[in-house]
């Protein structure tokens, strides 16, 4: 008998975001590296219903249909790939902030094909038939699939090979301003600013880890074109650089920003400024 099970769904941010070009289906070749953090993280709380109850799904946004959300097409696709169609109810308390580029949806949508994956028995899937199903439903889903704390991405993420970061020594801080950023709109923007496939010509990540004494290597290549329209968040990362981070980036497509510090002083200091301004933030330390 399956018992009430509660599910954490983990943030990501992108410590390097490179976009290498457009492919011939429309998707992005994408080299980025992926960091989860433990908070802010989503709750998915999945109690067992009648087997012909299919999915019931409960979720605190406004205005979001049931029926769109993706924790309902992670289900769905999970069932039409297996045949694996359990009642399950699914009440989903929303933590990570939308249009912050740390992968809410995503990390949901691996939450539940995970657990789905766990309860299949002998329909479940390979590693690679589940990431394969996961990129399917997004680009962000197939590093919420594997266990590694961060990984490297390739193709449109899910090309994944585990990383080790070593930020030991730094404190990582996340800014979450009530900033919307829409992935489509980023993505469609910087189509129409690079008209042609851009080649990666240079590595844009070195050999050289985060928590090094070259200090941190943060990248992304979003930031020119959000901060353009919205320059609050090129004054966030800013200020948060002034304050004394050794680093500092936006996370995918927005309009979360982050900063590695190797000072707790520097911190408490930011977060002061952030929370003058009424700026949600989170403080990491490793």
């Amino acid at each position: 008998m399956l018992l009430p099970t509660r599910l954490t769904a983990p943030a990501k941010i992108n410590l390097n975001l490179h976009i290498e070009g457009v492919r011939a289906d429309g998707f992005h070749e994408l080299d980025t590296l992926f960091l989860k953090l433990h908070a802010p993280a989503d709750i998915l709380s999945v109690s067992p219903l009648d087997e012909k109850a299919g999915l019931v799904l409960d979720c605190d946004i406004p205005g979001l249909a049931p029926e769109k959300n993706i924790i309902r097409k992670a289900w769905d696709a999970y069932a039409q790939s297996t045949g694996f169609r359990p009642g399950l109810h699914v009440a989903v308390e929303k933590r990570i902030p939308q249009g912050m580029g740390l992968g809410g949806g995503s990390s949901d949508a691996g939450a539940m094909l995970r657990h789905l994956n766990s309860l299949a028995g002998s329909r479940a899937l390979g590693r690679e038939a589940l990431i394969e199903l996961g990129a399917s439903l997004g680009a962000d889903v197939p590093f919420f699939l594997i266990d590694a704390p961060a990984a490297r991405a390739a193709g449109i993420g899910e090309r994944l090979t585990p990383a080790d970061v070593d930020l030991s020594g730094f404190t990582l801080l996340l800014a979450c301003p009530p900033v919307h950023v829409n992935t489509a709109w980023a993505y469609a923007e910087w189509d129409r600013r690079n008209p042609a496939p851009q080649a990666l010509t240079t590595p844009y990540l070195d050999n050289k880890s985060p928590g090094s004494e070259s200090g941190p290597v943060l990248h992304n290549d979003f930031e020119d074109i959000v901060f353009r329209a919205f320059p609050q968040l090129r004054q966030i990362k800013e200020s948060l650089l002034a304050a004394g981070a050794a680093g500092a980036a936006m996370s995918g497509s927005g309009a979360g920003i982050f900063a590695l510090y190797r000072q707790r002083g520097t911190v408490d200091d930011s977060a002061s400024l952030l929370e003058a301004e009424g700026i949600p933030f989170y403080i990491h330390t490793y």
